[in-house]
């Protein structure tokens, strides 16, 4: 049972890493201008924007600014790790 537990969390922590990584891509590689060929790269954007910035804006506030680069998806992925690993030995037994 524990290990179902473990493994419906790690799925979660996987696709939340996936939707971070797109997020900053997305970010890199978006288009100017929002034309009727490109539309469906924007309504990709909002869904993953939507899904991420609860997470990062947290994150994003306790940071300091640092001007063009946002460190939060880098922060949130170390912090996604941790509770995976802390998860991990939990189910394990091992000591912390």
């Amino acid at each position: 049972m524990t290990f179902l537990i473990y493994q419906t969390i790690s799925i979660f922590v996987r696709i939340l890493e996936v939707l971070i990584w797109a997020r900053v891509l997305m970010s890199w590689f978006r288009p100017r201008y929002r034309t009727s060929s490109n539309s469906w790269f924007f309504t990709i954007e909002d869904y993953v924007w939507r899904a991420t910035e609860p997470m990062l804006a947290p994150i994003r506030n306790i940071l300091p600014d640092t001007g063009m680069i946002d460190f939060s998806p880098f922060v949130l992925m170390i912090l996604l790790a941790l509770v995976r690993r802390l998860l991990w030995q939990l189910m394990l037994g091992l000591p912390l």
